[in-house]
């Protein structure tokens, strides 16, 4: 999408991280740019450091490109869980960017030839039924994005907290499990390699003169980043570090989760508002 659009819409500002980063909408981010920001949404399922390095690195090598403003989204479980280019057809970084143009249409081909999809999908596409053992193979959810800056909504489960909340949590009671208060976690992730993408992503903000701020994701588990994880991202990045991970006012409240892993809109929204005061 931003190969296809590029060239007419002269994209400037970047969004980066997992599929959390949808919480962070383009449409309203711009109200906190300058009147020229062109917004785009790079998110990537279970985005890692390494993948948010190597699209920096490819924008940066771009002549046209200018990195006006980022906005980075990581997350203690995901952003530094793999160094390299991730596996399977859900996670693998797109060709341009990790230069490995073979594994990446396999890895979509084999999903492809996968015997339960190929039966979902041509049930799904003869009888248009949606049917419960298609879970995990045919998206089902009411999904809009737009075509220019990725923004994407999930609009039947907004609906469905609107209209009625309690009855909406009620029937996902297993899914938002207990928490026993904010935890700290113990394993320190960022190791060498990380840090060296840590530090590159450094120099390529610096070096095109970029605004950019940097959210620790807050996430229902209310686990805190690692004390020395923390220390080393502010040590690189300083002011630019906003931490919302464990227990705070958003963590607190089932309702501004779609379940235990993805916050709304409502809450990207707040934090943008809080980080751009």
């Amino acid at each position: 999408m931003f190969l296809k659009n590029n060239s007419i819409q002269d994209y400037n500002s970047f969004v980066f991280g997992s599929s959390r980063t949808n919480a962070f909408r383009p449409s309203v981010w711009s109200n906190y740019l300058p009147i020229d920001s062109k917004p785009f949404v790079f998110d990537a399922s279970k985005e890692t450091i390494y993948g948010i390095y190597t699209k920096l690195k490819f924008l940066d090598s771009l002549k046209t490109t200018n990195l006006k403003n980022v906005l980075i989204i990581l997350c203690r479980d995901y952003s530094f869980d793999y160094e390299k280019n991730s596996e399977g057809h859900l996670f693998i970084k797109h060709p341009i960017t990790s230069k490995k143009n073979n594994a990446f249409h396999f890895e979509f081909y084999k999903a492809y030839l996968d015997p339960k999809f190929l039966y979902c999908l041509y049930d799904y596409t003869l009888t248009k039924n949606y049917k419960s053992y298609m879970k995990g193979y045919i998206e089902f959810r009411k999904i809009t994005y737009d075509t220019l800056t990725n923004e994407t909504n999930i609009i039947d489960k907004e609906q469905e907290i609107t209209q009625n909340p309690n009855a909406y949590y009620a029937k996902r009671a297993s899914v938002f499990y207990e928490r026993v208060g904010e935890k700290t976690d113990t394993i320190k992730r960022i190791n060498k390699t990380n840090y060296f993408m840590l530090k590159e992503i450094k120099r390529i903000l610096d070096k095109n003169k970029t605004k950019y701020k940097i959210v620790l994701s807050p996430l229902y588990e209310q686990i805190k980043f690692n004390s020395n994880d923390l220390f080393i991202l502010k040590s690189i990045f300083k002011n630019n570090i906003y931490d919302f991970s464990g227990k705070n006012y958003f963590t607190q409240k089932k309702i501004n989760y779609y379940e235990a892993s993805h916050y709304r809109p409502s809450v990207g929204d707040s934090i943008l508002k809080i980080i751009y005061k």
